[in-house]
């Protein structure tokens, strides 16, 4: 059954380092990788919009603290049964929750983790403030809970992240080439990432360099548009 409620599959093998930090996401970095001497208390709340870095940021957090992913699944069983295993918890998209009455199982799994110093990270793309939560006593441990916002990144983040993701593929790529793919892209890093690969392997067939010209003949030259 914890086979059932557990994922203990992790999303990258990363460290810290791999982490750009930027002033949109430095809160969440430095609460995350100083657990756990900067937590007064037993979980903390990450939310932004979609690519923003929540996953991953939390990929290196389960890392660092030794917590499990919670599936769907285990809100229909004791929360208790939880804690057979000697971890902490993630629970990624929380607002994908609101279908099903989670308001006791949370609000047990919050007293639980207090009890047997646990720890926990929910991630959500929606603020907690919006959050639909009917049970005044789970409302109230939620709001004592530090809820970090990872605001979407700016035009030199998302430079800074090319910059690294090129390195990281062994891509060789200019700054003013990178500046023009992010110019012709979805403004992400998963579309970055991809796009950069779907890039170097058509380079690789061509044995080409991946240039402005290049870029232009596999990129569509509208925004939010798929590629040819």
């Amino acid at each position: 059954m914890i086979q059932e409620i557990f994922s203990f599959h992790q999303v990258e093998n990363l460290d810290w380092n791999d982490f750009i930090e930027s002033e949109e996401n430095r809160e969440a970095v430095a609460c995350l990788s100083c657990w756990p001497k900067s937590w007064h208390s037993n979980g903390v709340i990450i939310y932004g919009a979609p690519k923003v870095g929540k996953t991953h940021i939390a990929s290196l957090w389960a890392q660092t603290a030794n917590a499990i992913y919670i599936l769907k699944a285990a809100f229909s069983e004791n929360p208790r049964n939880l804690f057979d295993a000697n971890c902490n918890f993630v629970i990624d998209n929380f607002d994908d929750l609101a279908d099903i009455d989670i308001n006791n199982w949370m609000f047990d799994f919050f007293n639980i983790c207090r009890e047997k110093n646990r720890f926990f990270l929910l991630i959500s793309r929606i603020s907690p403030s919006i959050w639909n939560i009917k049970l005044k006593d789970l409302r109230s441990r939620l709001q004592t809970l530090p809820a970090i916002n990872i605001r979407s990144p700016n035009d030199d983040l998302l430079l800074k992240i090319a910059k690294k993701l090129s390195k990281d593929f062994g891509i060789s790529v200019t700054d003013e080439t990178l500046s023009y793919i992010l110019d012709h892209i979805r403004r992400d890093v998963p579309t970055l990432s991809a796009t950069l690969r779907m890039l170097d392997k058509i380079a690789m067939q061509k044995q080409k360099s991946i240039t402005i010209p290049f870029v232009r003949n596999y990129i569509c030259t509208e925004k939010d548009e798929e590629f040819h």
